[in-house]
């Protein structure tokens, strides 16, 4: 992802991104996806001044400046996943809000369900953020995504119907009218019947398992070693299809300082 991070891809559906600075071009993406990130596609195109991006900075920072060290991590971290997923992948629509409007806070559910316009099916996506401490970077890297995958493996193997109606209810808020918000909304109602019957399960599912490490780029999280983690998951039959996506970056304090900037102008 050139201006952005320097992105490598294994063998396997696995990608690495380094975020060497925070370049204008990453500043650029943040501005230019952060009201359809947080509010949905169909909010950022409307002219209310409650979304615009002046008041989406100002609600993000106020959901966030009262936080716990750890939820601040995840809510950068989950930030730059949507950034960083969407500019990847063209052929992906986000299909739920960044913003819980019920709880004032980032939602509750699946951290992220994107829709694949070329095979017209869903992805669910789980982030799981944090710093290296005194771990090295692949070994800390290797404990989120292990947290990534048990948490979609038990969220989807549970017979819990809330996880769908939220996910529902994001889809309609995030998605414009028309054929795609349709094909969305049929097939997590589809899903949602399923667990309704007592057919919960995470094998028939496709998922994305995203990772964002803080920690100093000396220490870099190392393609193979994430390559080798895909190929261990699907080895374990837990879900339909996996991509494994690490992304690195020595802070989260630069970009919360960027957002801070960017409200006050």
């Amino acid at each position: 992802m050139k201006g952005v991070c320097t992105f490598r891809h294994g063998s396997t559906p696995s990608w690495v991104c380094h975020i060497e600075s925070f370049s204008d071009d990453l500043q650029n993406e943040l501005r230019a996806r952060l009201t359809s990130v947080c509010h949905g596609e169909d909010k950022a195109d409307s002219t209310s001044k409650i979304y615009s991006y002046k008041a989406t900075l100002k609600e993000f920072l106020r959901r966030y400046e009262h936080k716990s060290a750890e939820t601040k991590k995840g809510m950068i971290g989950e930030l730059l996943s949507h950034i960083i997923l969407l500019k990847e992948f063209p052929n992906f629509t986000p299909a739920s809000p960044y913003f819980n409007m019920e709880e004032g806070s980032i939602k509750k559910g699946f951290d992220v369900i994107v829709f694949d316009k070329n095979k017209h099916g869903i992805w669910i996506t789980e982030v799981k953020s944090g710093e290296a401490d005194n771990h090295n970077s692949d070994t800390k890297n290797m404990s989120l995504i292990n947290k990534a995958k048990n948490d979609l493996k038990a969220r989807l193997n549970e017979s819990d119907i809330t996880v769908w109606l939220n996910a529902i209810n994001g889809a309609a808020l995030a998605l414009k009218r028309g054929r795609l918000k349709e094909q969305v909304n049929g097939i997590l109602k589809s899903i949602a019947d399923a667990v309704e019957d007592g057919k919960a399960s995470s094998v028939d599912k496709d998922v994305i398992l995203i990772s964002v490490l803080f920690n100093p780029l000396r220490y870099k999280i190392t393609m193979d070693t994430v390559s080798k983690k895909h190929a261990s998951i699907v080895k374990e039959d837990l879900f339909a299809k996996v991509i494994v996506f690490s992304i690195q970056k020595a802070t989260y304090h630069k970009v919360v300082a960027f957002l801070k900037s960017e409200a006050i102008l």
